[in-house]
């Protein structure tokens, strides 16, 4: 149980980050910027992750959201003419509350992770998510070899839309380092 709250916990922070730093915050957001969290700072969360239709996705992380809803942690707000924003319900000072230390020793790459996604609409982070799916599994891979499999997986991006993912996703690792101490 400590452990399913503290996943509560974690996604109460990030979906809060994210709309501080004006990001839409659908569970497209969250479900990519959790997977960054959980590849360039791996200790923080652990849900499995599979690459599915639209990047790497899920299901777990999928269920706790339905159930932080359902419990009035996180709440779902409607954006004519989009879809639902998520934001904080009344119930997420009382998931936070039951870890102020570890939420404050990871804050800071919690919103590292939002900074760093929070202009991203939902075409623009399925290529970033996938291309770091791509690098952290074939890391042997050159450059162009990368983008090739991005092609791939991904034949209605544009080659020069693949080309900006890969090589914004490796500026993101290269800038999280400092924050991995």
């Amino acid at each position: 149980m400590n452990n399913r709250l503290k996943r509560y916990a974690v996604v109460t922070l990030l979906v809060e980050n994210l709309n501080q730093h004006g990001s839409w915050c659908g569970e497209t957001h969250i479900q990519k910027a959790m997977y960054f969290l959980k590849e360039l700072f791996p200790h923080i969360v652990n849900y499995p992750f599979m690459l599915y239709k639209y990047g790497p996705f899920s299901f777990e992380l999928r269920d706790d959201i339905g159930i932080m809803i359902t419990e009035g942690i996180l709440k779902i707000a409607p954006a004519f003419p989009y879809g639902p924003r998520i934001t904080l319900g009344e119930g997420s000072d009382r998931i936070k509350s039951l870890f102020p230390k570890t939420l404050n020793r990871w804050e800071r790459k919690i919103n590292f992770i939002a900074e760093k996604l929070k202009d991203k609409d939902v075409k623009e982070l399925e290529p970033l998510a996938t291309a770091l799916y791509v690098i952290k599994t074939m890391p042997q891979l050159s450059l162009h070899e990368k983008i090739e499999k991005l092609q791939g997986l991904k034949p209605h991006v544009s080659f020069s839309k693949l080309k900006e993912a890969v090589v914004e996703a490796q500026r993101i690792m290269e800038d999280a380092k400092k924050y991995d101490t």
